[in-house]
């Protein structure tokens, strides 16, 4: 585990209460005095106050004698992918990602376009805490320099991996629903790029919101959905705040979920490849593991968290990964969510075999999958868990396996379910899946029940 500042992935906080600028100077002199030399690449998403915490952290930065470059307003992928193939020391997104408009944060990216590990995250924060700080002299600060080419340079290195005139040939009648975020700059020229035939919903980048919430899911793209009906498109893309999420709507309004897209790219990919090894985390479907089982592929899990998953691809050589909420890593190309490439996957696919999105996805079985967050207090999730590792599995009718790589996962007879804290926001996530509805619902009383109780004694 790492301390207070660091999540999941990266710092994701409240502006204002829990995140203030100080903390960003704080973190930018920890990140400088860790690398000692070399420069920095800086973006930030749509958030308003995304431009403030940036100066901020290049202020901290600048301040050990370490370089910066700012890229502006760009994705979160587009960042990465400009940090490796720019040659930056480290790359800092100034992003709280999918969270809600009044969040901000940090996530750090190493030279290589993976995220901080855990380790790299828990030595940033023991400087952070030590205020140990390499201090340069007024005449040997860092210097502030700009790029205002990212987005361009990502588009050129996918258009030059995917098969662009295949694509184009196609015409392709697509609705791009970037949520006001950071894909408002990227994915619509993409797709353009591509020959396709544009519609934008939420395309002004604006970081209140205002289209929609920024987690992209069924719930919150109703818009698009209707969207694609009245229009006859073939394909919807939306995105979450900083664009390293996407979720797919087929040309008959459903909305995909990612571990399905994970298992029909997966399918394609290992009928060429000679390493078989796929990588998702624990929450993702079963239907993954029979997909990529009958594709004569294996599945490994890690936990919840696309540096996991990134992780156990570079240890694993793994061709592909990704998760359930809609990352896609493509280690050939970079090892940070690639949702641009991934968009591109299918529309190859779906020009290769003269057939539509729905038509392909019919492929992959669909068990029923529910989710819900209970409220629980930081502070009182480790005591909640520790009792839950008890609870949990007692509670829960014919208990057959239990695992704890990430929260605690129940397996049943049928079905399964998993109950783990978010590293984003003070709840416990509760996730089940099973072979029906009214076996999903009953999982998810009995759990959801459990959780809540727990909670409100701990």
């Amino acid at each position: 585990m790492t301390g207070k500042l660091f999540g999941t992935t990266g710092v994701r906080k409240v502006y204002g209460t829990e995140f203030k600028l100080d903390m960003a100077i704080g973190l930018g002199k920890a990140l400088g005095t860790y690398l000692g030399s070399g420069t920095v690449l800086l973006a930030h998403d749509a958030r308003t106050t995304g431009p403030m915490v940036e100066d901020s952290l290049a202020a901290g930065i600048m301040s050990t004698g370490v370089n910066v470059v700012r890229a502006g307003l760009i994705p979160t992928p587009t960042l990465a992918f400009m940090t490796k193939y720019g040659g930056y020391a480290a790359g800092v997104m100034v992003t709280a990602s999918h969270n809600p408009p009044e969040y901000t944060g940090l996530k750090f990216w190493s030279s290589t376009s993976m995220g901080y590990t855990q380790v790299e995250e828990t030595r940033l924060e023991e400087i952070y805490n030590s205020m140990d700080f390499q201090v340069a002299a007024w005449n040997e600060l860092g210097t502030d320099g700009k790029m205002e080419t990212a987005v361009k340079s990502h588009i050129d290195a996918i258009l030059a991996v995917c098969d662009a005139d295949l694509i184009k040939s196609r015409e392709f009648k697509i609705i791009v629903d970037p949520g006001n975020g950071a894909g408002c700059v990227l994915t619509p020229y993409l797709m353009r790029d591509l020959g396709c035939k544009i519609v934008t919903i939420n395309g002004q980048t604006d970081g209140h919101f205002p289209g929609r919430r920024s987690e992209p899911d069924e719930e919150s793209l109703g818009d698009l959905v209707r969207m694609i009906n009245n229009t006859g498109a073939d394909f919807g893309i939306a995105h979450d705040g900083d664009a390293d999420r996407v979720v797919f709507v087929t040309e008959s309004g459903e909305v995909v979920r990612g571990d399905r897209v994970i298992a029909l790219i997966a399918q394609h990919m290992l009928k060429s490849s000679k390493n078989k090894i796929i990588v998702t985390t624990v929450d993702s479907s079963r239907v993954l593991d029979e997909t990529v089982k009958a594709a004569g592929g294996e599945t490994v899990r890690t936990p919840v968290g696309d540096i996991q998953v990134a992780i156990k691809m570079r240890e694993t050589n793994a061709i592909f990964g990704g998760e359930a909420c809609g990352v896609f890593i493509h280690p050939a190309f970079h090892e940070a969510p690639e949702p641009f490439l991934t968009s591109c996957r299918i529309l190859e696919l779906m020009a290769q075999t003269k057939r539509s999105f729905a038509d392909l996805m019919s492929e992959i079985p669909v068990y029923p999958l529910l989710k819900a967050k209970v409220e629980c207090p930081n502070n009182k999730k480790e005591a909640a868990m520790k009792e839950l590792s008890k609870a949990l599995p007692e509670a829960m009718k014919k208990t057959v396996d239990i695992l704890t790589v990430d929260g605690l996962g129940v397996f049943l007879e049928e079905g399964w379910v998993l109950v783990r804290p978010s590293g984003t926001e003070p709840v416990i996530r509760v996730t089940c899946e099973a072979p029906t509805q009214e076996v999903a619902e009953s999982i998810m009383s009995d759990a959801k029940g459990t959780v809540e109780r727990i909670v409100g004694s701990s």
